[in-house]
């Protein structure tokens, strides 16, 4: 190929990648709009669209998760282990809480305190997106509140389809009392059900990996607990459906570490949903393909 053949390739290359870009950017202001409507199905087909065959979210619902009772590759095993002991401390009782709670209290600033809510909800975010599981709004608190009263701010992120979490919540003031309480109450498919159980760990693997430990897991875990018990899973069902889960949220942070630092970012200065999927899918093409 001549010098000029080559010129004129890269030239083209460059304009197409632009063009992507463009595109996708004009078709996440639509997204938003729809999000910023409460027309959150409308919002969801519109990302369905752009993720087709010649569409320009390829991130979208790209990641598969392992089949059951697959071995956790060594390098990852650490950090596995890391993340299911706390889950398995947090659900044995609410003094560990307690205790966590009160240490976080002495030992960490607002402005670490923030630093973490904003990783934790990236990972929650990163997970479901690459699940197909679309965020329809987060909320990052700003650091005055946490300031103010740093034990009791949190973040948080909502998704279309988990809308069963309604549900749950009103059977949590009494799944205590009725351990049946699934077989009357609703339904959600297995698909849903995996995927909403590596989105809640996703926000406690995200602190493991950064720091080793998770400050941030309390609400999580008796979340991913209750759903569980709603759908009427025993004891040695939810241990075995946990390590699962857990195994591929481990797997899918570490491999997309890159692309949830550069999500992280853009939640951090409070960025609409589309400039979070913006850039996702920019890591992502930046970095893996």
């Amino acid at each position: 190929m001549s010098f000029t053949s080559h010129l004129q390739a890269t030239n083209l290359m460059v304009v197409g990648e632009k063009s992507l870009v463009d595109r996708r950017r004009k078709a996440l202001e639509r997204v938003n709009k729809e999000l910023s409507r409460g027309k959150y199905e409308t919002a969801l087909s519109l990302v369905k669209q752009l993720n087709g065959k010649h569409g320009c979210l390829s991130a979208f619902a790209s990641a598969k998760l392992l089949p059951k009772k697959s071995p956790v590759l060594d390098t990852l095993e650490g950090l596995f282990d890391s993340v299911t002991r706390s889950f398995e401390s947090v659900s044995a009782g609410a003094n560990s809480v307690k205790r966590i709670q009160e240490h976080k209290v002495i030992t960490s600033s607002p402005e670490e305190d923030w630093f973490a809510v904003v990783q934790h909800e990236s990972g929650h975010f990163l997970v479901g997106y690459l699940l197909g599981v679309l965020p329809r709004r987060y909320e990052i608190p700003n650091l005055e509140a946490m300031r103010d009263n740093v034990a009791s701010v949190t973040g948080r992120v909502e998704f279309v389809g988990f809308e069963f979490l309604k549900q749950v919540g009103a059977a949590n003031q009494f799944m205590k009392d009725d351990v049946n309480l699934s077989v009357s109450q609703g339904y959600i498919s297995s698909k849903t059900l995996n995927n909403f159980s590596c989105v809640i760990l996703g926000g406690m693997v995200t602190e493991h990996m950064l720091f080793g430990y998770s400050e941030g897991f309390y609400s999580d875990v008796v979340k991913l607990n209750s759903v569980l018990q709603w759908r009427g899973f025993t004891e040695m069902e939810k241990a075995a459906h946990i390590r699962w889960a857990a195994s591929n949220t481990v797997s899918l942070l570490h491999s997309y570490n890159e692309a949830r630092v550069s999500l992280a970012e853009a939640m951090a200065k409070a960025k609409p949903i589309g400039s979070c999927i913006e850039a996702i899918e920019s890591a992502i093409s930046r970095h893996y393909m």
